[in-house]
């Protein structure tokens, strides 16, 4: 901390002279220019979620960029394993997340498969005071709705908290990571560019569950890295005691399993049907890989129905 009387430390440059690789990036240096013992008061923290993977350098880009506006800022990496353009997972592993991130949490989410110019860029804060950027195409939505709907809604056309040159290709980093950075900083939603009314955000065809011919019908979601099948479906869905032997039908395949409440109800290399960590239902072999064993991918459909005698 400053000791009362004494000057605050003079102001960051965006990048120092010199350091060519920067050539062409422009911080507006009224946001950027801030002391730096602003930055450890208030900032939000950045949780960031992406299918970009991590062998590459684009996590490393993005992160670079907020820390470059927002020194010190904590950025926590959720995941950037989503599957390359899924986002219906992206959407459900978003909105899960939420229930475990910071309340004041700006949530950066990059999912982008759509063609740049006919999907929108926004930023929007939620019900509980969270914000979260990324692109209009159905990703943000769920995750708004658990944190407690959308309160107010930007898309961001204001190119002063961009980064220039803005690539046709990169967004996440010229334009979602500046921004998820300035709001973290306590920039103001409204500067960001054109409020939009919240009922426009775009929705996603998340699937669900159906009852049918005395089964219950899942989609697979996910599949985890233990080769566990999330499903679409919850208990309640299912309305099971846990100890119920079940069928599973695949294709055209069916096998039997049970519905138990912990992998240490059945024995080894038993197909079970559980609760997930993210409360869905999951099909898995106890200490065996359900997806290899049964060749199963996300998008197959699951029959579940109790087995009869």
């Amino acid at each position: 901390m400053v000791e009362a009387g004494k000057d605050l430390p003079s102001p960051k440059p965006a990048f120092p002279d010199g350091r060519t690789c920067n050539i062409g990036i422009i911080h507006p240096s009224s946001i950027r220019d801030i002391p730096r013992i602003v930055y450890t008061v208030s900032m939000r923290p950045i949780c960031f979620i992406s299918d970009y993977g991590l062998p590459g350098e684009l996590v490393g880009i993005c992160k670079g960029v907020m820390v470059g506006i927002a020194p010190g800022v904590s950025i926590i990496d959720v995941t950037h394993s989503v599957p390359e353009f899924d986002v219906v997972r992206g959407a459900e592993t978003l909105r899960h997340a939420t229930g475990y991130m910071p309340d004041d949490a700006v949530y950066l989410a990059v999912i982008d498969p759509d063609d740049k110019p006919a999907r929108r860029e926004l930023a929007a804060e939620t019900g509980s005071g969270a914000y979260l950027v990324g692109p209009d195409n159905g990703l943000l939505l769920p995750a708004a709705e658990a944190l407690g709907g959308v309160a107010r809604a930007s898309l961001l056309t204001n190119q002063e908290y961009h980064l220039h040159p803005v690539s046709k290709s990169f967004h996440g980093r010229d334009v979602f990571s500046p921004v998820a950075a300035h709001l973290a900083l306590g920039v103001a939603l409204d500067v960001l560019g054109e409020e939009v009314a919240p009922a426009s955000l775009s929705p996603i065809d998340f699937p669900g569950a159906r009852r049918e011919d005395g089964s219950l019908a899942a989609e697979i979601i996910d599949i985890d890295s233990f080769g566990n099948a999330r499903l679409s479906a919850t208990p309640e869905d299912l309305d099971l005691d846990y100890g119920t032997p079940v069928e599973i039908s695949v294709r055209d395949e069916t096998m039997d399993a049970t519905y138990v409440q912990t992998f240490g109800s059945s024995d080894n290399g038993d197909l079970v049907l559980l609760t997930d960590s993210h409360w869905r239902l999951s099909l898995a072999v106890n200490k065996g890989n359900a997806a290899r064993a049964l060749l199963l991918s996300p998008k197959d459909e699951i029959r579940i129905s109790a087995r009869s005698g």
